[in-house]
């Protein structure tokens, strides 16, 4: 199979009749039109995704169980857009993150923050996927967040950082701004 130009891949999620999907879609421009994919192989809502090297990892969320309780999926499947396949990974997250922020950056992808449904509050933890050389992927622990949150934005500036501004009155909960 060809590979699309420039696909923009949407796999799971949960439909507006609360049914939890494994789907894989992707957007091709010149057809403009969504196409469906090989399935993801299990079904995920609040995960984050990142591509390196002509793969899409897909990482944290969570699935129902037997008795439709909400369970923490731990495992990454990998998607080889060249040849429409998914792969289960032989390594796992170190901690079930769900509405995490997700950046990549010289093949690591930098899962950040998300919430726990184990214990019902938000992360602090950053995990870093180095999915830079395959075959020899690992996961780790990254540096923690100031304060725990969820359902953040991440990304790299090309910026050094020294030109950066001071950025510390921004790193206070935002509920917690009127007591500076």
């Amino acid at each position: 199979m060809l590979p699309l130009p420039c696909p923009q891949p949407l796999p799971g999620g949960v439909t507006n009749t609360a049914q939890y999907q494994n789907r894989l879609m992707v957007y091709d421009p010149k057809q403009n039109k969504w196409l469906g994919r090989s399935p993801m192989p299990q079904r995920r809502v609040y995960h984050s995704m990142g591509a390196v090297q002509r793969r899409l990892y897909v990482l944290g969320g969570n699935d129902l169980d037997y008795n439709n309780d909400r369970v923490l999926v731990r495992h990454i499947d990998a998607y080889n857009i060249d040849t429409d396949q998914w792969t289960r990974c032989s390594f796992s997250m170190l901690t079930g993150q769900n509405e995490s922020g997700v950046a990549v950056h010289n093949g690591r992808i930098y899962l950040v923050g998300g919430y726990s449904i184990w214990t019902n509050e938000p992360l602090a933890c950053i995990q870093v996927l180095d999915a830079s050389k395959e075959g020899k992927e690992e996961v780790f622990y990254g540096p923690t967040l100031p304060f725990a949150s969820n359902g953040i934005a991440a990304c790299f500036l090309p910026a050094p950082c020294f030109t950066c501004p001071d950025l510390r009155t921004l790193q206070v909960p935002h509920h917690r701004m009127g007591t500076l």
